[in-house]
């Protein structure tokens, strides 16, 4: 129980009960804490309270909030800067490889068009029907990346309904469909980030974003895929070497894009 009478602020004492909690194994890595009405009974505190503490410890990755999901407690984040391989891996590939866990949630999904730009990119038609697929990618269950993916139908004939839940997007393509990317196109810009942006990714509107497009290529020189990933560019980092081994760094984690 938190001492209503001491001098430190109640949501001071209750950073430190999670921590304790959290050090003791009562709170484990990756599982969700409780709701903030029961971290209202548990302590007996106020909802202010607790969201001023839980914010706070989510600012300090002790936490993270994944949306209509939860408070999470994140998984100790001690990752070595790995060289990573030549192939165009995945999100989820290279973040397993690191022994992390990697999840999605899929905002959007649709089949549409694309704008000529896009469809000359993926060489189709412009009248060709493109799917669409949004996700939010967790690293550690902390909100890393919006993606978002356009990949031709005619080349991946019924991959809208394979594209559900923890769904790994390369990985889909190279088992269920033979398809082996071997090379890529990429272009990387500086944003601003919109509110929807800052919703998804836990910053503020206007802060800098990293901004990556992407084509890929199979071995014979055929555009596979779209993605446009948008990244926080405060805490993440971009590494290009001589050896195109490119790879994002996002406090501590790293990965293959």
């Amino acid at each position: 129980m938190l001492d209503q009478n001491a001098a430190t602020p109640l949501y001071e004492q209750l950073k430190v009960a999670i921590k304790e909690g959290i050090e003791a194994g009562e709170y484990r890595p990756g599982t969700r804490m409780p709701s903030e009405a029961e971290m209202e009974k548990l302590y007996d505190v106020s909802r202010i309270t607790v969201r001023r503490a839980v914010k706070e410890l989510c600012e300090e990755k002790i936490l993270a909030k994944k949306q209509g999901k939860g408070t999470f407690v994140l998984s100790p984040v001690n990752v070595s800067y790995n060289r990573l391989d030549r192939t165009v891996g995945g999100f989820h590939d290279s973040l397993v490889r690191e022994g992390k866990e990697a999840t999605v949630d899929i905002l959007e999904k649709s089949v549409i068009r694309v704008n000529t730009s896009y469809a000359r990119d993926l060489d189709i038609d412009p009248e060709d029907k493109v799917v669409c697929l949004k996700r939010l990618m967790y690293a550690n269950g902390v909100p890393v990346m919006i993606d978002t993916a356009y990949i031709p139908e005619k080349r991946f004939p019924g991959i809208y309904d394979k594209l559900v839940g923890n769904v790994a997007l390369f990985r889909l393509m190279e088992q269920e469909y033979g398809v082996k990317l071997e090379r890529y196109y990429k272009v990387l810009k500086v944003r601003k980030a919109t509110e929807d942006m800052g919703r998804l990714l836990n910053c503020e509107e206007g802060d800098p974003m990293f901004d990556l497009f992407k084509i890929t290529y199979n071995g014979g020189g055929i555009p596979q895929s779209i993605s446009i990933s948008i990244l926080k560019g405060n805490d993440t980092y971009y590494v290009i070497t001589s050896e195109e081994e490119d790879q994002v760094n996002h406090s501590g984690l790293s990965w293959k894009l």
